[in-house]
C-alpha cells in the first residue's frame, strides 16, 4: 500500500501528461504559442484566443474542447473513431438545451466571441502494433475538432500538418505515424445535386410517375404502356401466386434473409474496423459457412427454371424440331434479350441509387467513405450494363453485390445455347453437362489447391473474392446440377429415383457418403487443419452442392412427396406458407437493395455500433422489414411494370416475325 501511494502522483502526472496531449485541438493551439507559426492570419489570431480562454477555464472554450475528440482508446484493436460532438461545437455559438442548462447560466451566457465550425480530421496512423484487416484499405482516424470559422481547409490542414509532426510522448511508446489525409466539414451542401447520376434518377421517377398516375386516371386498355403501370393490375399480379412454384417462392425468402445476415456484418465493415466486428464475422464464417454458400440456392433455381421451362413448352419445341438449327438463331437472340430486359432495369435504377446516396453520405457523414461507390459507377458502368462486371477486379466494381446477376446472364447464354442444340442433338449435349461438371469439378479443386489459402477470414476472403467468389465457371456447377434435376423432373425420373440416387444406388453407398461429409465438416472446424488446401477444397465443394441438392429435393417436393422424407415433407409445408409466397416476388428487388440500405444506416450514424449478438440480430430483423417495405414499392412501381413492357416488347416482336413468315410463304 506505502509503494502505491508512493506511486500515485508519478501516476497521475503521466495520466495528466497523456490526456492532455492526446487531445488534438490542443495541440494545434499550443503550436500558435511558436514563433514559427504564422499567427497573423485571422484563424491564428482566433486560436490564440481559444487557447488563452482554455487557459482561463471560460466555459465556452471548455466546450469547444469538449466537443473535440481526444484520446487513443483501443486505437491498436482498431477502434479510431474520436468524433466527440457537433452538438457541443454548436453550443459554443448557439443557446441549445436551454431547458437542460436553466440553472447553469454560465454555459448559456458564455458565447464564444467568434465563430465555430465542427470538422472532422482523418488521419493515417500507422504502427507496427495496429491490427490490421488484410482484406479492407488501413483504418483511418476520426478525429473530431471544433475549430474557428475563419479557419480554412487548406490553413487548417497546414497546421494540422504541423501539429502532427510533433510527435506526442503516447506516440513515440506506440510507434505511431500519424500523417493527415484530409479534413471535412461534414454538412449538406448538394453538390451531388448537380450531377448526372441524380438528374436520370429524378428524370426517371418522375416519368414513372407520370405513367403511373396517367394509368390510373384514364379509362384502362386505352394505351398498352399505360396499362403496365396500372397499379390495382400490378398489384393484383403481385398477390397472385397461383401460376407459380410455392416451394421456390419460399426458397427465395429463406436465401435471400441469410444474405442479409451476412451482408449485415459484411458490409459494416465499410465503417466498423473494430476487433469486435472482425471477431462477429469470423466467427459467423467458421461456425456458420453455410451462410455465404446460400447464394447457391439462387443458382440452383435459375439452373431448374430454364431447363424446365423451355422442355415443358411442347408446341415450342416440336416448331424447333421442324426447323434447321441455324434458323434458331433468331428465337435464341430473343430469349438472351427477354432475360436481359429482365435483369438491366432494376440494375441501372440501382446504380443511380447507389451513386446519389454514396454522394449525398460522403457531403454529411462524420465517417470516411472507404469504398467510393459513386466513382466506381461513374467509371465503370458499362460493365454492369453489359453484364460482365464480375469478370474485372472486384476491388473497384460498382454496387460489387450485383456479380451474381452478371454470372446470371452468363448461365442463361450457355444454357439456352445447349437447349437449342439439345432439340436437335440430345445425346451430344447430355455428354457436354456431364463433361461441363466433371470440368467444373477439376478446375475448381485445382483453383483452391493453387491459392494461398488458410481458413482465417481475413486471409481466406482476399483470395477467394479475387480469384474464386465472383468467377462465373467456379459457379456453373450448381446451375448445372439444377439443370440436370429439371430434365430429370420433366421426361420423368426413371422409378421415381432422383439423379442423385443414380448417382448412390443403395442406402449403404448413401451412409458412405453421408459419413465422408460429416467427416469433413469436423475436420473442418479443428484449428490444426486451416491450412490444409485438399480438406478446404473438398469442403467448399460438398458444401454448395448439399445447399443445392437440399434445394432441389425440396423443390421437386412440391410436385409429389412419396419418396420424400419428414424432413423435407416438413420444410416443403413451412415453404409454401403464404407469407412466402408474398415475400417471394420481392426477392429480386429486395437482393438489389438491402446492402445499400445496409450501408445508409452505418454511413448515418455519428457513433459506431457494438457487435455483440443481440443488437446484430436487431439490426437484422430491422433491416429485413424495411428492406422488403422498400422492395414492395420498388417492386410495383418500378419492377413489374418494366417487366411487362419487356413482355409487350418481346410479344410485339414475335407479331412482327408472324406476320414477315406469313407473307414470305405467300
Amino acid at each position: 500500500m506505502l509503494k502505491l501511494l508512493l506511486l500515485l502522483p508519478v501516476l497521475a502526472q503521466a495520466l495528466d501528461s497523456s490526456f492532455a496531449t492526446s487531445s488534438l485541438l490542443e495541440g494545434l493551439t499550443q503550436l500558435m504559442l511558436s514563433p514559427s507559426s504564422n499567427q497573423t492570419t485571422r484563424c491564428g489570431q482566433e486560436l490564440l484566443a481559444l487557447h488563452a480562454a482554455w487557459q482561463r477555464h471560460e466555459a465556452w472554450a471548455l466546450k469547444a474542447f469538449d466537443a473535440s475528440g481526444s484520446g487513443y482508446a483501443n486505437i491498436l484493436m482498431g477502434d479510431a473513431h474520436f468524433l466527440g460532438s457537433r452538438v457541443t461545437c454548436q453550443a459554443v455559438n448557439q443557446l441549445v438545451l436551454r431547458y437542460y442548462t436553466s440553472k447553469q447560466q454560465h454555459l448559456l451566457d458564455s458565447l464564444a466571441p467568434f465563430g465555430f465550425d465542427y470538422r472532422v480530421a482523418y488521419v493515417n496512423a500507422t504502427t507496427r502494433f495496429k491490427l490490421r484487416f488484410l482484406h479492407r484499405p488501413l483504418t483511418l482516424m476520426h478525429i473530431g475538432l471544433c475549430v474557428p470559422q475563419s479557419c480554412e481547409r487548406y490553413e487548417l490542414e497546414q497546421l494540422l500538418r504541423q501539429t502532427l509532426a510533433v510527435q506526442p510522448l503516447e506516440h513515440q511508446y506506440m510507434e505511431l505515424q500519424p500523417q493527415l489525409v484530409y479534413t471535412k466539414q461534414p454538412q449538406f451542401v448538394g453538390r451531388f445535386l448537380e450531377s448526372r447520376a441524380f438528374r436520370l434518377l429524378i428524370t426517371l421517377f418522375s416519368l414513372v410517375l407520370l405513367l403511373t398516375l396517367l394509368s390510373n386516371v384514364l379509362p384502362k386498355g386505352s394505351s398498352r404502356v399505360l396499362d403496365c403501370f396500372h397499379v390495382p393490375s400490378n398489384w393484383q399480379r403481385l398477390s397472385d401466386s397461383s401460376k407459380e412454384i410455392a416451394v421456390i417462392n419460399g426458397l427465395r425468402v429463406v436465401g435471400a434473409i441469410s444474405l442479409l445476415i451476412l451482408h449485415v456484418t459484411w458490409y459494416s465493415l465499410s465503417v466498423n474496423h473494430t476487433a469486435g466486428t472482425l471477431k462477429a464475422i469470423t466467427s459467423l464464417w467458421l461456425h456458420h459457412s453455410y451462410v455465404p454458400g446460400m447464394v447457391e440456392m439462387f443458382f440452383t433455381i435459375s439452373g431448374f427454371l430454364t431447363v424446365s421451362n423451355f422442355l415443358s413448352n411442347r408446341p415450342q419445341l416440336q416448331r424447333l424440331a421442324e426447323q434447321p438449327l441455324s434458323s434458331n438463331l433468331i428465337a435464341y437472340l430473343k430469349s438472351l434479350l427477354q432475360r436481359y430486359l429482365r435483369l438491366m432495369p432494376m440494375q441501372i435504377v440501382l446504380m443511380l441509387l447507389v451513386t446519389v446516396a454514396i454522394s449525398y453520405y460522403r457531403e454529411v457523414s462524420l465517417l470516411h467513405v472507404h469504398v467510393p461507390l459513386d466513382d466506381y459507377c461513374a467509371q465503370d458502368w458499362w460493365q454492369n450494363v453489359l453484364l460482365i462486371q464480375n469478370l474485372f477486379s472486384t476491388h473497384y466494381m460498382c454496387a460489387n453485390w450485383t456479380w451474381s446477376l452478371a454470372c446470371e446472364m452468363q448461365f442463361h447464354v450457355l444454357a439456352m445455347l445447349l437447349l437449342h442444340l439439345y432439340v436437335h442433338r440430345p445425346k451430344l449435349v447430355r455428354r457436354l453437362v456431364v463433361g461441363i461438371l466433371v470440368a467444373n469439378l477439376v478446375y475448381t479443386i485445382a483453383l483452391v489447391l493453387t491459392m494461398t489459402i488458410q481458413m482465417r477470414f481475413e486471409l481466406l476472403s482476399r483470395e477467394m473474392n479475387d480469384h474464386f467468389y465472383f468467377n462465373s465457371f467456379v459457379r456453373l456447377q450448381t446451375y448445372a446440377v439444377g439443370a440436370v434435376y429439371a430434365h430429370a423432373h420433366v421426361n420423368g425420373m426413371r422409378d421415381g429415383k432422383t439423379p442423385l440416387d443414380l448417382v448412390f444406388s443403395g442406402r449403404l453407398v448413401k451412409s458412405l457418403a453421408a459419413a465422408a461429409v460429416l467427416w469433413v465438416i469436423w475436420q473442418m472446424q479443428l484449428e490444426a487443419n486451416d491450412q490444409n488446401k485438399q480438406l478446404i477444397a473438398a469442403g467448399i465443394i460438398m458444401m454448395r452442392l448439399i445447399i443445392s441438392l437440399i434445394t432441389l429435393h425440396l423443390i421437386l417436393a412440391n410436385f409429389s412427396t412419396e419418396r420424400c422424407s419428414f424432413v423435407i415433407r416438413w420444410g416443403k409445408q413451412l415453404l409454401q406458407a403464404n407469407c412466402f409466397q408474398f415475400l417471394g416476388k420481392l426477392t429480386f428487388t429486395f437482393y438489389l437493395i438491402h446492402p445499400l440500405l445496409i450501408m445508409c444506416f452505418n454511413y448515418g450514424f455519428s457513433y459506431l455500433l457494438p457487435s455483440d449478438f443481440s443488437l446484430w440480430s436487431i439490426i437484422s430483423i430491422a433491416y429485413t422489414v424495411i428492406g422488403f417495405a422498400v422492395s414492395t414499392v420498388l417492386t410495383l412501381f418500378l419492377e413489374i411494370p418494366f417487366n411487362r413492357l419487356t413482355h409487350l416488347l418481346m410479344s410485339s416482336l414475335a407479331t412482327q416475325q408472324a406476320t414477315a413468315s406469313k407473307n414470305k410463304d405467300k
